[in-house]
């Protein structure tokens, strides 16, 4: 089993399904499963602060640490970029997501809440 991630400027061909181009303030971390595109995580990151704006892991693949081996390399390219913080955004509901990021150090710090109103 190998397990390759890459911070890239450009979305690779094998991932235009998962997501279009990113943007110029955009970030990407991609990770190869025995070379399958196996998941990706887009983020920002500029001084004083990251944030993930997508994160994916194929649901095959999936509890084979690779979730956590691309917010480790993301860690790192905001370390870089000089950012103190890095912030990521669970669904309510989904606590594997949750635990994921707990895994790698991440807390809450607040719960966004929200009502549909008729209009």
């Amino acid at each position: 089993m190998t397990i390759r991630t890459y911070a890239v400027d450009r979305t690779p061909p094998d991932f235009h399904d998962w997501i279009p181009e990113i943007s110029p303030e955009e970030r990407l971390v991609v990770a190869y499963y025995n070379d399958i595109p196996a998941g990706l995580i887009r983020f920002t990151a500029r001084a004083p602060e990251a944030e993930v704006t997508f994160h994916f892991v194929q649901p095959e693949l999936r509890d084979l640490g690779i979730g956590e081996q691309l917010l480790e390399e993301a860690i790192a390219v905001a370390k870089r970029a000089r950012c103190s913080a890095f912030y990521g955004w669970v669904s309510p509901g989904d606590r594997v997501a949750k635990l994921t990021y707990e895994a790698q150090g991440f807390r809450s710090d607040k719960i966004r809440v929200r009502r549909d109103i008729e209009l």
